[in-house]
């Protein structure tokens, strides 16, 4: 006879990390949804990246899903309120993030490769920089559109000394 003894299997390769913080959001694309959720991603990343990594992700994501929720649904005849699925998950060279949402395309010229424009420092304008600063805090920036969704995924890496 056999004896029963627990099978523990011994672990292979890389282990996880005894914490792997993941983020996950479906929403509204309102504005104080917006705030909430930038609001609920510090308290879940609090302490466990720095204030500067913190400080970039929230820029970028706050431009990206105020965006959204200003301009994702604006339709042909109507304003129709679009959605935001929202993933952000902690590797060890910084925080990965996934954006899909349902309003309309982003324009081609949005991504294109580009730095700040010369502009006169009495004639600032309110807004046009958001894109930029998306592509200057962001690696890996990846946009494409599947029949009614838009997918826009980036990571934000850590600085050295909070790696």
């Amino acid at each position: 006879m056999i004896p029963n003894i627990p099978f523990k299997p011994k672990p292979r390769g890389r282990t996880l990390r005894p914490r792997q913080p993941m983020f996950h959001r479906v929403f509204e694309a309102r504005l104080d949804n917006v705030r909430t959720v930038l609001n609920d991603i510090r308290k879940r990343f609090s302490g466990d990246v720095s204030d500067d990594t913190m400080g970039r992700l929230e820029l970028v994501l706050a431009e990206v899903m105020n965006n959204v929720a200003k301009h994702g649904g604006e339709q042909a005849s109507a304003f129709i309120r679009p959605s935001i699925h929202l993933c952000i998950v902690r590797h060890e060279s910084g925080l990965a993030c996934a954006i899909t949402d349902d309003g309309v395309s982003l324009p081609s010229e949005c991504l294109l490769p580009r730095s700040l424009p010369q502009i006169d420092q009495g004639a600032l304008p309110e807004g046009g920089f958001g894109w930029y600063l998306i592509q200057d805090l962001t690696q890996a920036l990846c946009y494409y559109r599947e029949e009614r969704r838009n997918f826009l995924a980036f990571s934000i890496p850590f600085t050295p000394e909070a790696a």
